[in-house]
């Protein structure tokens, strides 16, 4: 995102998708970030290491996960453009608890943490979209729990999908940064089910699945149907 042609923080009305935080929070990091160019599986912070930078996408996907005991990766938050992500250990003076690691090629910008602060301070518009977005997403991952617990998995899948997807008239393009498995952990099901969701949406015709990619046929129809 541009400094050109971005309204001023004060001349946004905030909306329920984020857009007033995300040019708030752009424009900070627009001014007083630097810019990495990082490809596709490159890792941007790993586990145990020394918090020292706060992050913000300006193009691309990034996944935040952990090992579990068994070794196995375990997705737990995707960040797509114009989120911010690593500022809760840097905030609270914790070493990193998880990874973070780009699903695609990705443009990040990246604050260092012993300015970060004294920057939200000398820009209160930045301070209160940063706790907006946080408190967002705290009332996301309480609705992400509801949902894993009530909603069956085809119903879990099809959100995620939407959410990745680009519309285009009736359809719904996704390109698929995730593997099944990689899924299945956002998810909370099986590697087998997600492979299983996705062949059987494609024998019904509701799908066209391949290389990576899923086309929602009819999405309006599509979520109707679950």
């Amino acid at each position: 995102m541009d400094q050109e042609g971005m309204s001023s923080y004060s001349e946004v009305t905030l909306t329920d998708n984020g857009e007033a935080e995300q040019i708030a929070l752009a424009k900070l990091f627009e001014e007083f970030g630097t810019s990495r160019d990082m490809r596709k599986n490159a890792f941007i912070f790993s586990s145990e290491e020394e918090s020292q930078e706060i992050y913000f996408v300006r193009d691309g996907l990034v996944k935040i996960s952990q090992f579990a005991q068994e070794g196995q990766s375990i997705t737990l938050f995707l960040r797509r453009k114009g989120e911010v992500f690593g500022a809760a250990e840097v905030l609270t003076g914790q070493k990193r608890q998880r990874y973070a690691r780009c699903i695609t090629d990705s443009c990040i910008l990246s604050i260092p943490a012993s300015q970060f602060t004294g920057l939200l301070k000398g820009h209160p518009e930045a301070l209160y979209a940063l706790t907006v977005a946080n408190a967002r997403r705290l009332l996301q991952t309480q609705r992400y729990v509801e949902t894993l617990i009530s909603r069956p998995v085809a119903w879990r899948l099809a959100q995620l999908l939407m959410q990745l997807g680009v519309r285009a008239g009736k359809e719904t393009v996704v390109k698929l940064p995730l593997s099944h498995e990689e899924i299945s952990y956002v998810i909370g099901c099986s590697r087998q089910t997600v492979t299983e969701t996705l062949g059987r949406w494609r024998d019904e015709g509701i799908v066209r699945y391949e290389k990576k990619t899923v086309v929602i046929l009819d999405t309006d129809e599509f979520q109707q149907h679950l």
